[in-house]
């Protein structure tokens, strides 16, 4: 099961988009009237500086942090139909386009953030962790219709 190349692929960006979900996804720089306020946006919630400079929750976001467990959840959970290689290349394009989704959302709630007073918007290491899931998720694919290639041509032989 995980011997077989797609099983990895699969593996490693169930584990990216969970770790995307506890990193940070993007950092803002506000600018207030007297000073600049930092701020930041990671999957459960988004944080910023206060008044006397603490951290501060400013709203959750539990939708949002949900949607990553389970799209790391459902990509883990393909790793189990390996005897299936038609239906684990559907799941796979499926969880492709939940974290494009995922991409999507988070792309939405920055442009929510966007005011006047945002100077400078950064994408951190969450939202990089996510595209390159994106990369797993593809040669997964790959490699699953390579693998269904070869058992074909095998039992074109018999």
């Amino acid at each position: 099961m995980i011997q077989r190349i797609q099983s990895l692929y699969i593996l490693l960006a169930s584990c990216l988009i969970g770790l995307a979900a506890i990193l940070p996804l993007f950092s803002f720089q506000l600018d207030g009237s007297s000073e600049t306020v930092n701020a930041s946006l990671s999957a459960f919630s988004w944080k910023g500086l206060d008044a006397e400079g603490v951290w501060r929750n400013l709203e959750s976001l539990y939708a949002l942090g949900i949607a990553f467990c389970l799209t790391a959840l459902f990509t883990f959970s393909i790793i189990f139909f390996y005897k299936n290689r038609k239906k684990q290349i559907s799941m796979v394009r499926y969880s492709f386009i939940l974290t494009v989704a995922l991409l999507a959302t988070v792309g939405y709630y920055v442009y929510l953030v966007q005011a006047p007073d945002v100077v400078a918007t950064k994408p951190q290491v969450g939202t990089l962790l996510v595209a390159i899931s994106l990369v797993f998720d593809w040669l997964a694919i790959k490699a699953i219709r390579k693998d269904e290639e070869l058992v074909r041509s095998i039992d074109r032989i018999r």
